[in-house]
């Protein structure tokens, strides 16, 4: 009998406990923290590379601000930066599409920009949607900033 006793006052306490717990309720005004880094980097006209079998322009460039943790925990955005340095600097956040015309022909196309993220590095794409190449012609200068969150 004493042990039926016993096996209630516990089952009856653990209700009360339960209970209790469920009921508990703490608001959280703080903002999340976050660890943050700026990545800018420079491409020249000159340094962007013709890939023939996917009809883009690509620019590698390699970083160590992005860690094997800050790729698989972490997150960033990614823009390029017009005007950059001056009091006219503005971010476009990728991908970017571009309404473009041929000078010579007077013709109407897209430009797009893109990028792609892995541990170590991030390659920028200039994408026209005609997919032409034509010899000579190469994506303008480019500045990029990322902010990477993590």
């Amino acid at each position: 009998m004493k042990t039926m006793m016993k096996k209630g006052v516990f089952f009856a306490l653990m209700v009360v406990v339960a209970v209790g717990l469920s009921s508990c309720t703490k608001v959280v005004n703080e903002p999340c923290q976050f660890n943050k880094v700026n990545v800018d980097f420079h491409v020249p006209q000159s340094a962007w590379a013709f890939d023939e079998t996917n009809s883009w322009y690509s620019y590698y460039y390699e970083t160590n601000k992005i860690t094997e943790y800050i790729y698989d925990y972490g997150s960033w955005t990614m823009s390029h930066e017009y005007n950059p340095g001056t009091k006219d600097a503005f971010l476009i956040q990728l991908p970017e599409f571009r309404f473009m015309q041929d000078e010579g022909t007077g013709d109407f196309y897209t430009q797009r920009t893109d990028y792609e993220v892995g541990v170590g590095y991030v390659i920028v794409y200039v994408t026209n949607s005609d997919y032409a190449y034509e010899p000579g012609w190469k994506p303008d200068e480019m500045y990029f900033h990322m902010q990477i969150n993590y």
